[in-house]
């Protein structure tokens, strides 16, 4: 198979994965016209926002008398059955975008909403291709002294780790540029794990979210060195303009003999709890409380991981649209899912926006939002 065959096959099984996500997930009933049901509380997704169109949001929320909810309000409502109008605002990954255009859009609206951090990149230096991009501890207690902000945890790394010996990708100019510093996973590197973008030439294997495996797949720090040797050796980024870079580099990447090895499971468990442990030390130093609940990255955790949620104290966990029917199963704490920003202005209320001219954007923005990895 060719280089760009292989390319496009990948790339057209990515969207495919994407548009099967998006039929598998769980719509509440106003996004199609239809009214909330009694105590029903709307639970909406940030990550970047642009200041107009969040302002016009919380302008169409005010207009319709939509109260913003802090964390306490909203559990205090699911569990006296409140039919108030009231929304819950949620903000994943505390980067920079949060501090600089969200807050004061929030100030100006005297708004409420909870921003779920991931203590490792609050901890973490910028990186040289990534300046700026994450919040610091002084800004988050900045945030929280609002008192229009609940900071609560969004695990530690907020990683991706392979599950697969199967290699979906090279890091390459193309995807580097592309993905975002999250999509790619933890790497099992010479001097330990790595978080980030890696290295140009770099084998990917198959992954999903840290919090949601059962089993990790730890690759040889040689076969990728191999790899990545190879790019620097053949031109760096100039390597990836030959036709046949993606075969040369299955090739090289084959010749390394077996890639890795299968890590036992009390390495895996403990490498889920670390999330825990780590994401509630550095809460404690930092913002001086540890956090009550916790939005897990991509989707709801595995059933060991919302057993270590409980242990370590968290009163309720927040997954995604995919998770509605799982969290309304039997499991060990409260579990909400969320639905992503883009459909709040379907409320109902004056103003409301048609059900098709969102699903259209969404569906343009699919082959955008594709995930590398998993």
């Amino acid at each position: 198979m060719s280089s760009q065959v292989e390319l496009a096959f990948t790339r057209a099984r990515r969207v495919a994965r994407s548009v099967l996500g998006a039929l598998r997930t769980h719509y509440p009933g106003f996004v199609v016209g239809l009214p909330l049901a009694r105590g029903e509380i709307p639970v909406f997704v940030y990550h970047h926002v642009d200041p107009a169109q969040f302002a016009g949001d919380l302008e169409f929320l005010r207009r319709n008398r939509y109260r913003t909810l802090s964390l306490a309000e909203f559990a205090t409502a699911l569990e006296r059955g409140s039919d108030a109008r009231g929304v819950l605002l949620t903000f994943d990954d505390a980067r920079l975008n949060f501090h600089e255009t969200a807050l004061p859009v929030l100030k100006e609206f005297n708004a409420r909403a909870t921003l779920f951090a991931p203590t490792h990149w609050m901890s973490a230096p910028p990186a040289p291709a990534d300046p700026e991009r994450f919040m610091s501890w002084e800004q988050l207690r900045e945030a929280a002294r609002s008192g229009l902000v609940d900071v609560q945890s969004h695990a530690h790394r907020h990683a991706l780790v392979f599950t697969s010996p199967r290699v979906v990708e090279f890091a390459n100019p193309r995807t580097l540029a592309h993905y975002d510093i999250y999509d790619w996973p933890m790497r099992n590197g010479a001097s330990g794990e790595e978080l980030g973008r890696p290295a140009l030439g770099t084998p990917i294997y198959a992954a999903m979210p840290l919090l949601s495996a059962r089993k990790r797949f730890v690759e040889d720090p040689a076969a990728t060195q191999a790899c990545v040797d190879t790019v620097a050796r053949l031109g760096g980024a100039a390597f990836f303009e030959r036709r046949d870079w993606l075969s040369h580099l299955r090739r090289q990447h084959s010749l390394a003999g077996m890639p890795g090895r299968w890590a036992d499971e009390a390495a895996v468990r403990a490498l889920v709890a670390s999330e825990f442990e780590q994401s509630r030390e550095l809460f404690l130093r930092h913002m001086g409380y540890s956090p009550h609940y916790l939005a897990y990255p991509w989707m709801m955790g595995s059933p060991w991981s919302l057993e270590l949620a409980r242990r370590f104290g968290l009163r309720g966990v927040f997954g995604v649209a995919l998770d509605f029917r799982r969290a309304r199963g039997r499991l060990p704490l409260r579990a909400f899912g969320r639905i992503k920003s883009d459909w709040l202005r379907l409320l109902p209320g004056s103003g409301r926006s048609s059900f098709l001219s969102i699903a259209t954007g969404k569906v343009t923005g699919i082959s955008r939002t594709q995930h590398l990895a998993h």
